[in-house]
């Protein structure tokens, strides 16, 4: 019986050609689109899993609120770890992980510039699962100025030879001892790194003091089956032992009145598989994904599949006056239900069977494109992933059955005697259940292309935004500190080429780059309730106009005052806090030793208006500039068109005063767009399953209007006889998809702008959903609704009537 069911499946499908390439090609590419977010979310969701002990560690995270401020981060002080282990027998080990930044390493003649470096304790490789190819992992990191590398590298720097007892020098003044390779950090771990040095720092490092030099990212190992909320209950009792004395150093007050004050200190753990989509913390080590985008490209997924499951019973249903005659005369010849039912079911799983192989071609295809849309690192190994392939053969089975189903129970109903009769009619609720199917489908969609448009404009948004610094035809020349003593030299000499208007020298810029905050308070006041941290950079004299900021409020640093050194500028955000109406010549003070044994003072000279140096996501902090000396970056504004004639002028420069290193540049526009990659992503996406909605859709759409020109055939030839004209006839056949395309806007539109509203709830500053969004996706959704249906309507409508009456 099987073996009948399939060859007449097959026979069926070539018969129906049209019918079934347009069922093929919907349920193929809604696979493609489901597969593909398939394998994005379970890459997501296997984030840092590859870890042996991944459900035993945990980040401890520190939460602190301070003058106002919540200070939530993963940066802890040097001490934490050591603690851990020895105040809770629960805890097994744990390891510190210091972000490193770029180093210039050097080997013989080869010299690299390497970003992807950290530091790390010895009990790195006891905790993490990064296998040692060479080296012993107990010894690996435990003296100073020791490191492993990745394999990728050690062939990059030794080739062939073995690195292990090799000397690597680090920005031409440290000699790191190769101790070990490793393979590879996975892609799908939250930190990676080529280089792992040793962290030369001891546990008590930082003079005693919890709060003072946090910079370490602190990981613990719990014993087996422990329950990691017990431990969490303990921290009380560590904040009291040890956070506590450094409040009261710090700010003159006990533990308990800092409390009262309405500030708080604490920590709480962090299981290491929630870091990758549950966390966007303070110091992360990597930007991190959201589980909010899991799940809205999972929901996109079902959508989609959903929609390419209601066309196939749309047009089943809309064919089945074809296959009316041919269930009578089986039904005649004794075939019952249920050998109907499975007959149309198999029809249907050879058909979710063809489109899941032209599917899986169609990810073959697109997945490199797909990866380069997502920024991830997808494979599609059926035989090695057996997850994915369980999920790909219950899939084709599941929508087989689905889409199958109904069109078989219905088809399978028809009554012999009314088939044979030629009296075959579609009832009032199997047409409304395809309408609303239709609507169903546009809904999707066009909450999708809402979607799509709001991303798009919230980008527009901030790249147009009024950030308080100008930071067009501005380029930003890095790793300056090479230059050493020679900075201000190498400055000048470019400045004074014409084409260039002005440089500032300083690590600290509005873009992604170093910078510090320190706990700030009013005039050597350690007990002030405003105390808080506060971002505190390091700049030049040319600092503010060469970014393009405004002085609101009293004056820039100048070379005419020799106090200058004690002074400080201070944004808009700084006033606010401290509640200043007029802040020219406060005094502000800040620790100068991590111990909390030397004090500075400064006078504010002058009020910056506020600029964004964080994304837009994030409201505008506090932010106090100092004149000093920090060299990470020089930025020049030049006002030529011709970027290769600046590049190359300033090339000339840097090779005169460091020949033979790195000449490594960036744009300030372009710096300032990447902290926006996630958002360009999401539209990108939206819009490409956006459209694959609507195509699928719209074949639903002509579906249907195959079906309703089937069934008024011989309608339209009377009305033609009557006299009706061509325009009257396409109006009747189109106004009901009209009338349901409008239904899906009104359901579309709340749903749309009540999720839209709820992702801009991310942002800090947000465009508005405007009425022209809804206008605009409507329009788009009615008249691809309209060109879909036109050609059925339009063939309808010019069919000879006398052809029309002799139909059925």
């Amino acid at each position: 019986m099987l073996n009948y069911n399939l060859k007449f499946a097959v026979r069926n499908l070539l018969k129906y050609k049209s019918h079934s390439f347009i069922n093929i090609t919907g349920l193929s590419i809604a696979l493609a689109a489901c597969l593909l977010i398939m394998l994005f979310v379970q890459y997501e969701l296997s984030y840092d899993k590859f870890n042996e002990k991944a459900d035993r560690i945990f980040r401890v995270i520190v939460d602190l609120k301070l003058g106002g401020n919540m200070l939530v981060g993963t940066n802890l002080g040097a001490p934490t770890a050591e603690a851990m282990i020895n105040d809770f027998p629960e805890v097994e080990n744990a390891v510190r992980l210091k972000e490193s930044g770029s180093w210039f390493i050097s080997y013989g003649d080869n010299s690299f510039k390497e970003t992807k470096v950290i530091r790390a304790d010895p009990t790195f490789f006891d905790i993490f699962t990064v296998p040692l190819l060479k080296g012993n992992p107990k010894t690996a990191l435990a003296k100073p100025n020791t490191l492993v590398l990745s394999k990728k590298m050690s062939e990059k720097y030794f080739g062939s030879d073995n690195p292990i007892g090799k000397t690597l020098r680090l920005d031409n003044r440290e000699d790191y001892l190769v101790t070990g390779v490793f393979d590879k950090i996975p892609s799908n771990s939250h930190f990676h790194a080529d280089f792992i040095l040793s962290l030369q720092i001891n546990h008590s490092n930082g003079n005693g003091h919890w709060l003072s030099n946090m910079n370490y990212v602190t990981y613990i190992l719990l014993q087996k089956n422990y329950n990691y909320k017990s431990l969490e209950a303990k921290f009380p009792s560590m904040v009291e032992k040890y956070i506590g004395p450094d409040i009261e150093f710090f700010t003159g007050k006990s533990l308990k009145d800092f409390m009262k004050e309405g500030n708080k200190a604490g920590f709480y753990l962090q299981p290491l598989t929630d870091i990758h989509l549950h966390s966007d913390l303070m110091g992360e080590l990597e930007p991190n994904s959201d589980i909010k985008y899991v799940v809205i490209f999972s929901a996109i997924s079902i959508f989609i599949l959903l929609i390419a499951c209601i066309n196939f019973i749309n047009l089943s249903t809309a064919g089945s006056s074809g296959r009316a005659k041919e269930v009578g005369i089986k039904k005649v010849l004794g075939s019952e239900k249920k050998d109907l039912v499975k007959q149309f079911l198999t029809e249907s799983l050879v058909m979710s069977l063809i489109a899941t192989i032209l599917a899986l071609i169609i990810i073959e295809l697109v997945l490199p494109l797909f990866n380069n849309l997502s920024g991830k690192e997808l494979t599609i190994s059926l035989f090695t992933n057996y997850q994915f392939l369980a999920g790909i053969l219950i899939l084709t089975i599941f929508i087989g059955l689905l889409a199958g189903s109904y069109p078989a129970l219905i088809i399978s109903s028809f009554k012999p005697v009314s088939v044979l009769k030629g009296k075959l009619r579609s009832g009032a609720k199997s047409g409304f259940l395809r309408s609303s199917m239709v609507v169903f489908q546009f809904v999707a969609s066009i909450v999708m292309i809402i979607a799509t448009i709001v991303v798009f404009n919230q980008l527009h948004y901030i790249q147009n935004k009024k950030l308080g610094f100008d930071k067009e035809q501005v380029i930003i020349i890095h790793d300056t500190f090479i230059l050493s003593d020679k900075v201000e030299s190498f400055k000048n000499e470019v400045v004074n080429d014409s084409r260039i208007i002005s440089g500032t020298v300083s690590s600290s810029l509005p873009v992604e780059s170093s910078r510090n905050s320190n706990g700030t308070f009013r005039d050597g006041n350690v007990n002030d309730e405003k105390l808080t941290t506060m971002q505190s950079w390091s700049v030049d004299y040319d600092y503010i106009p060469t970014l393009g900021m405004k002085i609101i409020k009293g004056r820039n640093f100048s070379r005419e005052f020799g106090s200058d050194s004690q002074a400080v500028v201070i944004n808009e955000a700084v006033a606010k806090h401290f509640e200043w109406k007029n802040p020219i010549g406060k005094r502000l003070s800040q620790y100068t030793s991590g111990d909390g044994s030397q004090m500075a003072t400064y006078t504010v000279v002058g009020i910056v208006k506020n600029f964004h140096y964080e994304s837009l996501r994030n409201t505008i902090g506090p932010v106090l500039l100092f004149l000093g000396r920090s060299t990470s970056n020089i930025v020049f504004r030049f006002n030529d068109k011709n970027l290769s004639e600046v590049i190359n002028l300033i090339k000339d420069k840097w090779e005169k005063f460091a020949p033979g290193s790195a000449f490594e540049y960036s744009f300030m526009d372009k710096d300032f767009d990447k902290m926006y990659k996630a958002e360009q992503k999401l539209g990108d996406i939206f819009s490409t399953f956006a459209f694959l909605a609507i195509f699928i859709g719209c074949l639903g759409l002509f579906a249907l209007a195959t079906f309703t020109a089937a069934q008024r055939t011989k309608e339209i030839g009377i009305r033609k006889i009557l006299g009706a004209s061509v325009s009257k006839v396409l109006l009747l056949m189109t106004k009901e998809f009209l009338k349901w395309i409008i239904i899906a806007n009104i359901i579309a539109f709340p749903i749309a702008f009540y999720l839209m509203n709820k992702w801009l709830e991310d942002f800090a500053y947000r465009t508005e959903i405007r009425w022209w969004i809804f206008a605009l996706s409507g329009g788009i959704a009615l008249i691809i609704a309209l060109l879909t249906v036109s050609y059925q309507a339009i063939k309808a409508a010019t069919t000879n009537p006398v052809k029309s009456l002799r139909y059925e």
